[in-house]
C-alpha cells in the first residue's frame, strides 16, 4: 500500500482516488447538473422565454466556477489541515472561503447578466431566485463530496495507522523473543561445559540433545505463537538436558489434557519458567526439585517446589518479558502464585489468536 500523504491526497490507493472522484468525472457531473438546472429553471421561472445557448453556457460556467473553486481551495489547505487531525479547522476555513466565493460568483453573475438579457431584460425576482437555487444545488453537491472526502481520508488514515501498528507489534514481539535466545544459549553452554568436566559421554549426549532443542528455538522465532503439542514435545527434549545434569535431583510430571493440544501459547514460555525454577532452587538427590506441568480451565500450569539457593537473585525480567509477549496476543493475563513452598505460573492457552496479531509472523 502506498503511503498516505495529506498534501497530495488526490493520489490513488489501490486503484481508487482518496479525494472526491477524479477530475474528469467531477467535470462531467458539474456540467450535467448545470444543464439540468438550466432546463429546470427555464421551464419554471422563465417558461415564456425561448431556449438560449447563452443561458445554458452561463449555468454550466456558474456550477463549474463555484464547485471547482472550492475544491481547489480545499486542496491548498489539505497539507496543514488534514481531515483526520484538523476537522474543525478545515470546516471553518472551507465555510468562510465558500461564503466569500459565493459572493464573488454572485457579483460576477450580476456583471454577466446584461449579456444574458439581450433585448428583453430578466426580472430581478426570477433572476435572484434562480441564483439562490443554483447556489443550493452547488452547496448540496459540494457537501456530499466533502463528506465522501472525509470518509475516504479517515479510512485511509485508519488503514495506514493499523499497518504501522502491525509493524510495531512485529518489531516489539521480535525484540521480546530476542531477549530469550541469548539467555537460553548462555545457560546451556554453561551446563555443557560443566558436564564435560564430569562425564564426556554424557556431554556428547547433551550436545546432541542441545542441537535438537536449539533447532526448535530457531524455528519458533519465526512465529508469534505455537501449538501446545509442539511446545510439550520441545519441553520433554529440553527437560532431558537438565535431567542429564541433575539426575535424581530433578523430578518432572506432565499431565496435559489432549483437548488443548491445538491451542496456542507464545513459544519458549515453559522453557523460561523451567529455567527459572532450576536457576533459583536447589536440585539434589536429597532435596529434589519437582516440576509439574498440567492444564486447568484453559490454562497451562507450571508448578515447582521451593528450595531456594542462597547465592541467586531474581530481577523478574523473564516474567516481565513473558507478560509483554502475552499482551501482544491476548487480553488474558498470566497468573502468578508464590509461597514459601511452591511457585506456580498459570499461562493462558489461546484457542484463536486475535486478528490484530495474526500477521505478526
Amino acid at each position: 500500500m502506498k503511503k498516505f500523504d495529506a498534501c497530495y491526497n488526490d493520489k490513488f490507493i489501490k486503484g481508487g482516488p482518496i479525494l472526491f472522484v477524479n477530475y474528469k468525472t467531477r467535470l462531467l457531473f458539474e456540467f450535467t447538473m448545470g444543464g439540468v438546472f438550466y432546463f429546470l429553471i427555464t421551464y419554471t421561472l422563465f417558461a415564456e422565454e425561448p431556449f438560449q445557448w447563452k443561458g445554458l453556457i452561463f449555468s454550466l460556467w456558474l456550477f463549474f466556477f463555484i464547485a471547482e473553486g472550492i475544491f481547489a481551495f480545499n486542496k491548498i489547505i489539505a497539507c496543514r489541515h488534514p481531515w483526520h487531525t484538523h476537522t474543525k479547522g478545515r470546516i471553518l476555513f472551507l465555510s468562510v472561503f465558500s461564503a466569500v466565493w459565493f459572493y464573488i460568483a454572485t457579483s460576477m453573475a450580476h456583471v454577466i447578466k446584461p449579456w444574458l438579457e439581450d433585448e428583453k431584460p430578466l426580472t430581478d425576482m426570477a433572476y435572484n431566485v434562480a441564483i439562490v437555487i443554483a447556489m443550493l444545488f452547488v452547496t448540496i453537491y459540494v457537501v456530499i463530496l466533502f463528506a465522501y472526502n472525509y470518509h475516504q481520508s479517515l479510512s485511509v488514515f485508519m488503514i495506514e495507522n493499523e499497518r504501522l501498528q502491525q509493524d510495531k507489534l512485529k518489531q516489539d514481539y521480535r525484540a521480546l523473543q530476542d531477549q530469550v535466545n541469548p539467555h537460553f544459549l548462555f545457560n546451556n553452554l554453561s551446563t555443557l561445559i560443566a558436564i564435560i568436566r564430569q562425564d564426556k559421554e554424557a556431554a556428547i549426549r547433551f550436545a546432541i540433545n542441545f542441537s535438537d532443542v536449539y533447532r526448535y528455538v530457531l524455528q519458533s522465532n519465526k512465529h508469534s505463537s505455537i501449538k501446545l503439542s509442539e511446545e510439550i514435545n520441545f519441553m520433554k527434549a529440553f527437560g532431558a538436558l537438565h535431567k542429564e545434569r541433575l539426575r535424581e535431583g530433578l523430578v518432572s510430571e506432565f499431565d496435559v489434557d489432549k483437548k488443548y493440544y491445538d491451542w496456542q501459547l507464545p513459544p519458549l514460555s515453559m522453557q523460561l519458567l523451567i529455567e527459572n525454577a532450576v536457576k533459583h532452587n536447589v536440585a539434589t538427590k536429597n532435596s529434589p526439585l519437582t516440576i509439574k506441568i498440567y492444564t486447568k480451565d484453559d490454562y497451562l500450569v507450571v508448578w515447582n517446589s521451593i528450595n531456594p539457593k542462597s547465592t541467586t537473585y531474581s530481577t523478574n525480567t523473564g516474567l516481565s518479558n513473558l507478560r509483554k509477549r502475552y499482551e501482544l496476543l491476548t487480553d488474558k493475563e498470566i497468573v502468578i502464585e508464590h509461597s514459601d513452598k511452591e511457585f506456580r505460573v498459570e499461562l493462558p492457552l489461546i484457542k484463536q489468536i486475535k486478528e490484530k496479531t495474526e500477521n505478526i509472523d
